[in-house]
C-alpha cells in the first residue's frame, strides 16, 4: 500500500515564515512537520512506499530527505508538479504510482492520529473515500462533513458560512484508485471542493471520526503554528515536566521560568532573563540578559538583545532582535530579519531579510481596513503605544498610505 503526501502548496497564509521554507518544512519544536508525519507514517506495517507530491521549493525538501531522513525505512519517491495543480490535480499526477486503495495525507497536518484506524475503517466499508474527520470549534475555516448513522458522509461543504456542524475534514483519507480516473490531468482540480461532493452526492464516502485523545492541527495560519507547539509542549510535559533544557543549552540559575518552556540544545541564555509559558528557544540561539520572553516561538540561531521583550511573536531562522526592542500582538518575522534598538512593532508581518531601522511598520489599528487612509487615525493609539511612537508613525502613514495588500496582511512598507 502506498501512502501520498501532498507537499507542493505555496503556504500563503503562513508567509513571512513559508516565504523562505515549504510549508511541510515549517517546524514544530525544532522538527519539520514533515518529519512527524513520516514517522507516524513508519509505524504502519502495510505501507512499503511514501510518494511526495511537490512543487513549491522542492528541492528544499529533497535536501532534507537525503540528508536527515537517510535512514528511514521505507521507499520515498518523489513527484513533482510541472505547475501547481492544486489537492486533486496533484492525487491525478501520481496515478501511475498508486494501486488499488491508498493513503492521502495534507502536507500541513500536524497530528499524532493512527493512520492505520482510518485504513482500516476503509476496508470495513463499501465506500470509494474514506475521510478522517474531527471536532473543532470553528468549522467555516474546513470542510464541513454531515454523517448518517452508519457513517456515510451525506453532505459536505468547503468553508460555509453557515456550518450545521462543527465536525471537519482533517485532511486525511484512503482513496480508491477509481476516483483518480475522474480527474482531468494537467489541471487545477481542488480534491475537497470539486472531487469530493461529486463522491458524496454518489453515496461513495465514508467518515471516520479521529479519537478525543488524537490531536489534530491544520498548520494554515501563525495562530495554528501557536497552537501546535502548546499542543506538543503539553504533550511533553506528561512525560517529562513543564521545564525541557536540551543538551548543550546554557541557562542561568537567576533565569525565572514558568513552564511550559522549550530550550533547543546550544541555546545560550543571558542573567535575569524571564521566559513564560508556552515559549519555544530554537538551537543555537542567544538570549541576552534582561530579556522578556512570553509565547514566543525563536525557530533558531535568533539573537535576542538586552531588555527586548517578545509576547505572542514567531522569529524566523537567523532574526537579530536589538536591544529594548518590543514586538507583541502576533508579529511574524521573517528569517535574517534585523530589527533596530529601541523600536515597537505591534502584530506586523517583517519580511524575510528587512532591515527595520525606523518606525515604516504599518502598525495594526483597530479601524475598519477600508477607511484606514491619512487624516483618519484617532488622536491616540487605540493600541497604547507611546504617545511619541504614535505621532511618528502618523506622520509616515501620512506620506505615504499603505496600500490594500499593506493594510490585509500588515507587511512593513
Amino acid at each position: 500500500m502506498k501512502a501520498v503526501i501532498l507537499a507542493g502548496g505555496f503556504g500563503t497564509r503562513l508567509r513571512p515564515i513559508s516565504s523562505t521554507r515549504p510549508k511541510p518544512m515549517v517546524p514544530v519544536l525544532g522538527k519539520p512537520n514533515l518529519q512527524y508525519l513520516l514517522e507516524n507514517i513508519e509505524k504502519i506495517p502495510e505501507i512499503d512506499e511514501v510518494i511526495l507530491s511537490v512543487h513549491y521549493m522542492r528541492g528544499e525538501i529533497r535536501e532534507f530527505i537525503d540528508e536527515k531522513m537517510a535512514d528511514y525505512p521505507k521507499d520515498i519517491r518523489f513527484v513533482n508538479d510541472p505547475m501547481p495543480l492544486e489537492t486533486g490535480g496533484a492525487l491525478k499526477n501520481v496515478e501511475e504510482y498508486v494501486s488499488d486503495d491508498f493513503l492521502v495525507i495534507y502536507g500541513d497536518v500536524f497530528t499524532n492520529f493512527n493512520f492505520r484506524e482510518l485504513i482500516e475503517a476503509h476496508r470495513n466499508n463499501d465506500g470509494l473515500i474514506t475521510v478522517a474527520v474531527t471536532k473543532v470549534y470553528d468549522p467555516e475555516r474546513f470542510g464541513v462533513v454531515e454523517t448518517d448513522e452508519n457513517g456515510k458522509v451525506t453532505h459536505f461543504e468547503e468553508k460555509p458560512h453557515r456550518p450545521k456542524t462543527n465536525l471537519v475534514d482533517a485532511g486525511i483519507y484512503v482513496v480508491n484508485k477509481k476516483v483518480l480516473e475522474e480527474i482531468p490531468k494537467g489541471k487545477e482540480v481542488y480534491f475537497e471542493r470539486e472531487v469530493l461532493p461529486k463522491f458524496v452526492a454518489r453515496g461513495e464516502v465514508y467518515a471516520y471520526r479521529m479519537p478525543r485523545d488524537a490531536y489534530w492541527v491544520d498548520l494554515g495560519t501563525p495562530d495554528d503554528l501557536f497552537y501546535a507547539h502548546q499542543i506538543a509542549m503539553d504533550e511533553i510535559a506528561k512525560d517529562n515536566g513543564y521545564i525541557t533544557i536540551k543538551e548543550g543549552a546554557e541557562v542561568p540559575d537567576d533565569v525565572e521560568i514558568q513552564g511550559p518552556v522549550y530550550i533547543d540544545e546550544g541555546a545560550k541564555i543571558g542573567h535575569g532573563v524571564k521566559i513564560k509559558a508556552y515559549t519555544y528557544i530554537g538551537p543555537n540561539t542567544i538570549v541576552e540578559d534582561k530579556a522578556y520572553l512570553k509565547r514566543s516561538i525563536l525557530i533558531g540561531s535568533d539573537i535576542i538583545k538586552e531588555r527586548a521583550e517578545l509576547k505572542d511573536t514567531i522569529l524566523g531562522e537567523g532574526v537579530v532582535v536589538g536591544k529594548n526592542v518590543i514586538i507583541k500582538e502576533n508579529a511574524v518575522v521573517g528569517d535574517y530579519a534585523r530589527i533596530a534598538d529601541d523600536l515597537v512593532i505591534y502584530g506586523a508581518k517583517v519580511l524575510p531579510w528587512k532591515k527595520v531601522e525606523e518606525y515604516e511598520a504599518y502598525i495594526k489599528v483597530k479601524l475598519d481596513p477600508t477607511k484606514v487612509r491619512p487624516g483618519q487615525y484617532p488622536d491616540h493609539c487605540p493600541l497604547g503605544l507611546p504617545e511619541c511612537i504614535y505621532k511618528k508613525f502618523k506622520a509616515i502613514a501620512g506620506e505615504k498610505p499603505p496600500c490594500d495588500e499593506c493594510i490585509e496582511n500588515q507587511w512593513l512598507f
